[in-house]
């Protein structure tokens, strides 16, 4: 019998009296979650009106709290309703015994990531970035997560204002990167010694039934080989994000993730939207059982980014890049997600990528007890915000 994970969500049966409870469950506690943290994000504004360095320091230290809070939030919801493994594999260029960390009995219990990293993966359906979150806050560094989004989820309800006091980066076509926050929060975060992790997908769009055929028309115009199981990849953003960011850290410690994801039940040429949801990983309770991560690294000296003065301000970056760069970086990148499209179309075949030599780490995406710290800190904070502010607003009251 086929799981329902496999099943198209259109082809599913009818949702039981049990599921549709389950449904009702993840939505509220959900939706009640994003209301307290963001709730506690407004409130730790207030601070922002005592220009004093030791104040501003304290506002930067409850927001970023805010946000490591918020991936044990998404590991909440993971661990109770949507339970997910992750499974790790990596090309020669990553170590996977070194990217894992172990306890006492050999048990996987958390990863080793670089401090400042800039990541890029496939995009196939809406949930893309939990995953990455969840491993990042595994890793320790999920506080320096920044995400580069369209200019359209600037204003979403709630978690677009939540977004912005995160960080991360909304862009259009009027919006640049270049015009964006990229270049300061990397700054900061470099300047206050913190971690910082850039997430993008250069297909800035999911693969679907709609975008497919648009990306197999571009390639048919632009005379280049098409993919059939990724978009074509766009790389503006990305080139421009590298240099940026290669004048903000150091080049050699700035690591650079290709990242390959892989849903267990999505087969070759599938449309993993088709078959995941927010409300069907999670309200339903039919997560993908296993969300598979294939890990390469590339150097930053190996990439045609070109000629990149250190002293270089955010326009300069975007204003100084020649053709000749960005045709080479475009072939770059194009060649990458032809090994994309080829892994995507071996792991649809068989559900899981090429182990290798270094063979496959698996995770249980699991609470811990700093999980329930954080998110119990938060309550605790928000109640203490919530009585002060009465007895503030009582003594100007009298």
């Amino acid at each position: 019998m086929t799981s329902l994970h496999a099943i198209p969500i259109k082809q599913r049966p009818p949702p039981s009296i049990q599921t549709r409870l389950h449904l009702v469950a993840f939505n509220t506690v959900f939706g009640a979650s994003l209301i307290l943290l963001h709730t506690f994000q407004l409130f730790t504004l207030v601070l922002l009106l005592i220009p004093h360095p030791s104040v501003r320091a304290l506002y930067t230290a409850l927001n970023t709290h805010a946000k490591e809070a918020f991936a044990s939030d998404l590991i909440f919801i993971t661990h109770f309703f949507g339970p997910a493994k992750l499974v790790l594999t990596a090309d020669e260029s990553v170590n996977l015994e070194e990217l894992v960390r172990r306890n006492e009995k050999g048990e996987v219990v958390g990863f080793r990531l670089a401090k400042h990293a800039v990541w890029m993966s496939n995009h196939q359906m809406y949930a893309d970035w939990i995953y990455p979150w969840i491993l990042q806050r595994f890793a320790g560094v999920s506080s320096g997560l920044i995400i580069i989004l369209k200019a359209s989820l600037e204003w979403a309800p709630i978690v677009g204002p939540a977004m912005q006091l995160f960080h991360f980066c909304f862009i259009s076509k009027t919006k640049t990167l270049a015009k964006s926050n990229l270049f300061r929060v990397a700054k900061e975060a470099r300047d206050r010694d913190e971690p910082y992790h850039c997430l993008l997908f250069p297909e800035g769009t999911l693969y679907s039934r709609l975008t497919r055929p648009r990306s197999a028309k571009y390639a048919q115009a632009s005379g280049i080989p098409d993919a059939v199981n990724v978009l074509l990849p766009r790389s503006t953003g990305l080139l421009y994000t590298l240099r940026c960011l290669s004048t903000v850290f150091n080049p050699s410690k700035l690591a650079f993730y290709d990242l390959t994801v892989g849903y267990a039940g999505v087969p070759a040429q599938g449309y993993a939207q088709d078959y995941y949801t927010l409300q069907t990983i999670y309200g339903c309770r039919v997560p993908p059982p296993t969300v598979h991560m294939h890990f390469r690294q590339i150097r930053l000296d190996d990439l045609p980014l070109g000629t990149i003065r250190p002293s270089a301000r955010p326009q300069h970056i975007a204003e100084e890049v020649t053709s000749e760069t960005k045709q080479d970086f475009d072939v770059w990148l194009r060649n990458r997600w032809e090994e994309k499209d080829r892994l995507m179309g071996q792991f649809g075949a068989t559900g899981e990528f090429e182990a290798g030599k270094q063979g496959k780490v698996e995770f249980d995406i699991r609470m811990r007890t700093q999980d329930w710290i954080a998110l119990g800190s938060v309550i605790v904070g928000l109640a203490v915000w919530i009585a002060l502010a009465v007895k503030v607003v009582r003594f100007l009251w009298r």
